[in-house]
């Protein structure tokens, strides 16, 4: 009878936003449109991420992904911003673009060390 051991990986990435240019900075790279979204139970508000491989908001809504992810989401117009949210394509009704939020209006805030 064999025994399989599987080794530990010994793999470490640590790369600090401050010490990257911002154009190798995929964020930087990438457009932040402001988007509200509405389903059967509630409408979001927040930015999505198209990246420069996307190109358009729709084909981020079509891809193979099941969850769309947002950053600094408003839920049902309250004040209080939620940091991360993700929201699965199925349950989407309507999305409307509130901004084209271009890459010079996004403001990348470096990692804490």
């Amino acid at each position: 009878m064999a025994t399989l051991v599987a080794e530990p990986m010994k793999a470490s990435v640590s790369v600090s936003a401050r010490t990257r240019p911002s154009s190798a900075n995929p964020a930087a790279r990438a457009d932040w449109p402001t988007v509200r979204i509405e389903t059967d139970g509630a409408t979001y508000e927040g930015q999505v991420c198209v990246p420069e491989t996307k190109r358009r908001l729709s084909d981020l809504l079509a891809d193979e992904r099941p969850f769309l992810h947002l950053v600094q989401v408003s839920i049902n117009g309250a004040g209080e911003r939620e940091p991360f949210l993700a929201l699965n394509k199925r349950f989407i009704r309507t999305v409307r673009i509130v901004d084209e939020g271009r890459p010079a209006d996004l403001v990348l805030v470096p990692p804490s060390v």
